[in-house]
């Protein structure tokens, strides 16, 4: 079921950023986030809403409806705190599909869940105009949640005014040029955001989700920032079709 907080909308193309987990657009995409042009409302859609994932093995099954709420209320209050519109999807994550240490998810699963995946974001984009830009994570994880976003969206709206932002913590923990090989595969090439002078307001943003970070997530974050940055401050990194 979709969730949404409305607000009015003003002239201009419309910012979809879509998040396979509350945290993820909060993690990877800030700077775009913030880059938003006044006026316009960007909407956040949670895709994978239902969650029993702590940090703590084995993940029980039974906690899934504690862990939700607790998710869905960090992303509300992230929501309303940046004036987003918010839409929650309430696909399970990975972690109630297949919890660790349990049976794998099977293709014939998986496949099933990627249709409805993609059908229930054709019904979002069927509500935003062909001008609209989304933002999707770009996959360097693999995690099959993130990919199922990324693939429907390709799917559904080609290349037009798609930008990939790089999935955190993730991307730390690879190299470079393996992010870069990654990238480029799909045809896409990179923008880097000065994220310097809004690092205090991305941390203060991430702690809307503290339930969701670990002890070595923000040094991670950061550590790729810096990376990013070259020596000359910190950044994000977004990808775009080669033009």
């Amino acid at each position: 079921m979709a969730e949404r907080a409305r607000s009015g909308r003003n002239e201009g193309p419309e910012h979809v950023f879509f998040s396979p987990h509350p945290d993820d657009v909060a993690l990877g995409a800030y700077a775009s986030l913030l880059d938003v042009p006044r006026g316009i409302v960007p909407t956040l859609v949670t895709v994978f809403s239902q969650s029993c994932w702590e940090f703590v093995l084995p993940v029980d099954p039974s906690r899934a409806m504690a862990v939700t709420s607790l998710r869905m209320g960090e992303d509300r209050r992230f929501a309303r705190a940046h004036g987003l519109d918010l839409v929650h999807l309430g696909f399970r994550d990975t972690s109630l599909r297949a919890p660790p240490g349990g049976p794998v998810e099977s293709e014939e699963a998986r496949s099933a869940l990627a249709s409805r995946v993609l059908l229930a974001l054709d019904e979002v984009l069927a509500s935003v105009s062909q001008d609209a830009v989304c933002y999707v994570p770009l996959g360097i994880s693999s995690h099959a949640d993130h990919l199922m976003v990324r693939d429907a969206v390709r799917a559904l709206r080609g290349e037009r005014n798609v930008v990939y932002y790089e999935d955190l913590p993730y991307s730390a923990h690879h190299p470079e040029d393996e992010i870069v090989d990654y990238a480029w595969a799909l045809g896409l090439s990179p923008r880097c955001l000065d994220v310097t002078p809004l690092w205090s307001a991305k941390l203060r943003g991430l702690s809307f989700y503290a339930s969701q970070l670990e002890p070595q997530t923000l040094p991670a974050v950061e550590s790729h920032a810096r990376r990013l940055g070259a020596g000359r401050g910190m950044a994000e990194r977004v990808w775009t079709v080669v033009p």
